[in-house]
């Protein structure tokens, strides 16, 4: 009976490794990825916390894989509800709802550092951070630090600024860049996007195709993927966290998953 189990084992490992094996060579046909080479990749998703952000981490968690999460320091300053929920007045319900989301925000927040991914700062607020005044650059910098400073794990601490304006353009706006230095932040781009913002791509398999597109064309390193939306702070990127679990397999085709720390290694 044992030896008959065993057997039933074994076949069954083989034919899915076959299966596997068959997929990929497949895939690495569909995207021209070049057969005799790996790539290694990271997950990082701005804009959160939000709504789809725990069903992200149990992927993740099941599949083993760090990543990084750039967090919009307002959607966790749960301060900003709790005067209005206490005041009262005509808006009351909705100033207490949505400090009730703000703390289940923050629990999910507390997973994300318990479960070893890192935590970054996507700012305070949604801004294009080369137009602030060097005031409100200063101030919103250092407002997302204070909110988020309990769950960062890392000096220098990761930062992606928004639409990476500030980055892109750091030559024209070297402002941007020296005010997250002077605030102890080290600036995180990406090499790769899945433009999962964009409602176009959500849809099929259009942000894996971004993706595998772009990392077999030869790169290697930050994918941008979202888990919020800036305009809701209860929403997030709900097509992203709903297929990113069949998108992983593919991905593993011609990818190891690393973390943050093999391209950036100040922050280990």
């Amino acid at each position: 009976m044992f030896l008959r189990l065993f057997a039933i084992t074994f076949l069954c490992a083989f034919f899915n490794a076959s299966a596997l094996a068959q997929d990929c060579a497949q895939y690495r046909a569909k995207y021209n990825c070049p057969a005799d080479k790996r790539f290694k990749l990271h997950l990082s998703f701005d804009d959160g916390v939000g709504s789809v952000t725990p069903q992200i981490l149990d992927v993740l968690k099941r599949e083993r894989i760090p990543a990084t999460f750039f967090v919009l320091g307002n959607k966790v300053d749960c301060q900003q509800y709790r005067k209005a929920c206490i005041k009262g007045g005509n808006h009351k319900q909705k100033s207490c709802q949505s400090l009730q989301l703000c703390q289940q925000r923050r629990q999910t927040l507390k997973r994300i550092k318990r479960e070893g991914h890192l935590i970054g700062s996507h700012s305070y607020q949604h801004h294009h951070h080369s137009k602030l005044s060097p005031a409100e650059l200063q101030q919103t910098i250092a407002r997302s630090k204070k909110i988020l400073q309990p769950f960062f794990t890392t000096k220098p601490i990761p930062f992606r600024l928004p639409y990476g304006d500030g980055w892109f353009n750091q030559k024209e706006q070297p402002q941007v860049m020296k005010a997250l230095k002077q605030q102890g932040f080290i600036h995180i781009g990406w090499e790769m996007s899945g433009y999962d913002w964009n409602k176009k791509n959500q849809q099929g398999t259009k942000i894996l195709d971004n993706v595998m597109t772009q990392m077999c064309s030869g790169r290697n390193g930050s994918v941008l993927l979202h888990d919020g939306v800036f305009e809701n702070e209860h929403e997030g990127r709900l097509f992203t966290g709903k297929h990113l679990a069949e998108w992983i397999p593919v991905l593993r085709c011609v990818a190891d998953f690393v973390p943050l720390s093999y391209f950036k290694k100040e922050l280990k």
